[in-house]
């Protein structure tokens, strides 16, 4: 019943997210990302860790940040100390995740689909939810990037602020050091 219950919940919320705007000028308020980690958690960390990935967008890198750029792998983040990037790095590879830091919503599509990505943890912010609902198919079996399925768990980022962006990098551990890989 637990598990028809979230099916429900996040169905409901998948459905009315064009119209939540409208609802929050009436009062009615929900969270779309707390909703959406909730149904997927299960599958999330049922995923082979092999298949599982870490990405991080650039706004999250000091603007002084000496990493350098792969078309391929992304932004290359050698763990300077100037952000928290390479924090997460460490942790996310030490629990034998792959790590990313891409530039664009566009780039992570192909990352994913090039790198076999089966499932993330991600960070994003209001306006990329806004246009990847536009245009990303999401399903009950994960959100379709190109013509690659990854099952997501997200945590938002403080700010739509493309410079120096912060996000609860606890909350990203946290995630990361509950695989039970």
């Amino acid at each position: 019943m637990k598990n028809g219950f979230k099916k429900l919940k996040f169905t409901l919320a998948l459905s009315l997210f064009p119209i939540k705007p409208l609802l929050e000028k009436i009062g009615i308020y929900y969270d779309l990302v707390k909703i959406g980690n909730d149904f997927y958690r299960e599958d999330f960390y049922r995923t082979e860790t092999r298949d599982c990935a870490v990405i991080l967008p650039h706004c999250l890198i000091h603007e002084d940040c000496p990493a350098t750029f792969s078309k391929v792998e992304g932004i290359l983040c050698i763990g300077c100390g100037l952000c928290r990037c390479g924090e997460i790095k460490a942790l996310s590879e030490g629990k034998g995740l792959r790590f990313f830091i891409t530039p664009s919503v566009g780039f992570t599509k192909r990352l994913a689909e090039r790198k076999g990505i089966k499932a993330a943890l991600g960070a994003t912010c209001d306006f990329e939810i806004e246009r990847g609902f536009q245009t990303t198919r999401i399903s009950l079996r994960g959100v379709h990037l190109n013509r690659r399925r990854v099952i997501p768990q997200a945590v938002m980022i403080s700010k739509y602020d493309c410079i120096d962006n912060d996000v609860d990098w606890d909350l990203l551990k946290e995630i990361i050091l509950s695989r039970k890989d």
